[in-house]
């Protein structure tokens, strides 16, 4: 880990309030607070974890191809995208302290007279109280999908474009400010950055323009599309616990099986739901690449489940995009 500067020195010695004395004082106060602010940006302008993470990646992809000597890989890093990539959750909303910072595209949709089923006028609490005694009651693997199942009949097309401009006046700023850094500098030195999310896919992907990332490199929750229209039947792999890591299996032979003759690596993983995101890190820790050393990327301090102990960099992130403390690209 990166350590900050060293902290300022408060000690302004004793005050003298003799009148010639007091602008001097009022200087040196100004100057500490200065110094101070100097500090606290400098601290949190970057996440402490995200230079090693980057390193790791970009010195295992340099490994791979020293070994290989195949110039024409593809490499690869794949995200979770709610409380990893995001700050709370882009279906759910975001409440701090019991007060509500966003309402979440579910409820958005609703509001916008895409659902058949929840009306405009007050069917977000019908809809919230259904969603969450499922979730509670029965199980994330059907509650996750009735976010997406609730719009049937609606345009898919309509439903991507709201997520689009959703993102694009809101969300975008709850993006993690370190996650957005990482993308970006991996991105650039030749590592490509895949969403896999148990959020409904046509409401993650409106996040593409903010992350930088082609549309068609977020995935989620999908259900089958006819004449336009969203239908209930969903398309597997279910993007939540083992489907996460099934999905990424199922990227990388489409990605080979497209480009005969390139091999695809997948040199890191980022999430923070042992539940959710367990299986998939895991898979991609315990790769045996030809070089290097593969990372995934835990964000949450707790302690992990047996059988992820030691599989995992344990990181934080704090800033979003918006934090005037933030990294910018």
């Amino acid at each position: 880990m990166t350590q900050g500067p060293a902290s300022p020195n408060f000690n302004m010695g004793p005050l003298d309030f003799h009148p010639r004395r007091r602008s001097i004082v009022c200087m040196k106060f100004l100057l500490i607070l200065t110094t101070a602010l100097t500090f606290l940006i400098s601290v949190h302008a970057e996440e402490p974890d995200d230079q090693r993470i980057i390193h790791q990646i970009l010195s295992t992809r340099a490994a791979i191809l020293q070994n290989t000597g195949d110039t024409n890989a593809i490499f690869l890093a794949f995200w979770d995208f709610d409380g990893t990539t995001m700050k709370g959750d882009c279906s759910e909303g975001l409440h701090e302290n019991g007060q509500l910072i966003f309402p979440g595209l579910a409820q958005v949709a609703i509001e916008h007279d895409l659902s058949k089923i929840y009306p405009r006028a007050g069917g977000f609490e019908k809809f919230w109280n259904d969603y969450t005694n499922m979730d509670t009651h029965i199980g994330h693997w059907l509650a996750y999908p009735f976010i997406p199942q609730m719009l049937r009949g609606a345009k898919a097309a309509d439903v991507l474009q709201l997520s689009r401009d959703y993102f694009s006046t809101t969300l975008s700023n709850y993006l993690r400010a370190s996650s957005v850094h990482i993308i970006r500098a991996i991105e650039k030195s030749g590592v490509q950055s895949h969403i896999v999310s148990a959020s409904a896919e046509l409401l993650v992907q409106g996040a593409a323009a903010s992350l930088g990332i082609p549309e068609k490199h977020i995935h989620g929750i999908e259900l089958k599309i006819h004449a336009g229209l969203i239908t209930e039947q969903i398309i597997y792999p279910l993007t939540w616990s083992d489907g996460k890591r099934e999905k990424i299996q199922q990227i990388v032979t489409q990605t080979e099986r497209e480009q005969p003759g390139k091999k695809v690596y997948v040199l890191a993983g980022f999430g923070d739901s042992y539940h959710t995101d367990g299986p998939f890190l895991k898979f991609i820790a315990t790769q045996k690449l030809p070089g290097g050393q593969p990372i995934s990327v835990f964000y949450d301090d707790t302690n992990a489940p047996t059988e992820y102990r030691g599989l995992f960099y344990q990181a934080s992130h704090f800033a979003t995009v918006s934090d005037p403390t933030a990294l910018k690209n």
